[in-house]
C-alpha cells in the first residue's frame, strides 16, 4: 500500500508542478508585451486572471473569458480583456477567434486593443480575428483594422478586405484610415455584402469570410 501511496504523491506532485509551469507560461506570455493596457492591473489582478484562464475547461475558454471580462471594473475593463485574451490564447491558440468574439460582445469598447492582442499573438489567424472582432462590435470596425495593423502591417490589404466584406457599412471609415503605399491603394475597392466589387465591372471576388456565427446564428 505504502508503495501505491508513495506512487500517487508523485503523480500529485507531477501535476502540481505541470500546472505551476503551465500558469508560469501564461504569466510570462502575456506580461512580455511593455506598455500594454493589460500592465494597468496589478500583479494579483493578472495572477488570478491567469489562473482563471488555466484552471477553466478549454471548451468554456471563451465564455470564461467573456465571464471574467464583464466583472471587471469599468476603469480596468480593457485591460482586462487584453490580459484575458492573452492567457486564453496562450492557453489554447485555436481559441483566439471564439475568446475575441466573447469578450467584444461582454466590452464592445474593448474590440480594437482585444483585436491587436490577439493578432499579436496569433498572426495566422489576423483574417479570422479581424472578422470576429469587427462582426462583434461594427461600430468600431474601422478602428480595428487600425489596431490590427499597427501591430501586423503586413496584414493590412487582407484584413481590411476582411472586414469590409464582413461589415460593409465600415467601408468608408477603413478607406480613410488606409495607410499610403501601393498595396493600400487596392483599399479603395468597394464591397458589397454580395461579395462583388463596385465600380470595377461587377466581377466576382473572393469567397466570403467565414462569419463564425453559430447554427443559431449567433457568434459563440
Amino acid at each position: 500500500m505504502s508503495g501505491l501511496h508513495g506512487k500517487t504523491d508523485r503523480d500529485t506532485d507531477i501535476m502540481r508542478t505541470s500546472n505551476r509551469i503551465i500558469l508560469a507560461a501564461v504569466l510570462a506570455s502575456v506580461m512580455s508585451f511593455a506598455g500594454s493596457p493589460a500592465m494597468a492591473l496589478t500583479e494579483k489582478e493578472t495572477v488570478g486572471i491567469a489562473k482563471s484562464i488555466k484552471e477553466a475547461p478549454t471548451a468554456e475558454l471563451a465564455v470564461k473569458a467573456a465571464e471574467i471580462v464583464a466583472k471587471a471594473a469599468k476603469k480596468e475593463r480593457e485591460a482586462t480583456a487584453v490580459m484575458v485574451v492573452r492567457a486564453a490564447i496562450a492557453r489554447n491558440a485555436a481559441s483566439a477567434v471564439s475568446v475575441v468574439s466573447s469578450v467584444i460582445k461582454a466590452a464592445p469598447v474593448t474590440a480594437p486593443a482585444v483585436a491587436a492582442a490577439a493578432a499579436r499573438l496569433a498572426p495566422d489567424q489576423v483574417e479570422a480575428i479581424a472578422t470576429a472582432a469587427a462582426l462583434a462590435a461594427p461600430e468600431l470596425a474601422d478602428k480595428i483594422v487600425a489596431a490590427i495593423v499597427e501591430v501586423n502591417p503586413k496584414a493590412e490589404e487582407r484584413v481590411a478586405k476582411a472586414v469590409m466584406l464582413a461589415v460593409p457599412q465600415a467601408q468608408a471609415g477603413i478607406r480613410q484610415r488606409k495607410s499610403g503605399g501601393s498595396e493600400a491603394n487596392h483599399l479603395g475597392e468597394t464591397y458589397s455584402s454580395s461579395n462583388t466589387k463596385i465600380g470595377g465591372g461587377g466581377f466576382p471576388i473572393v469567397p466570403p469570410v467565414q462569419s463564425y456565427a453559430s447554427p443559431g446564428g449567433r457568434l459563440p
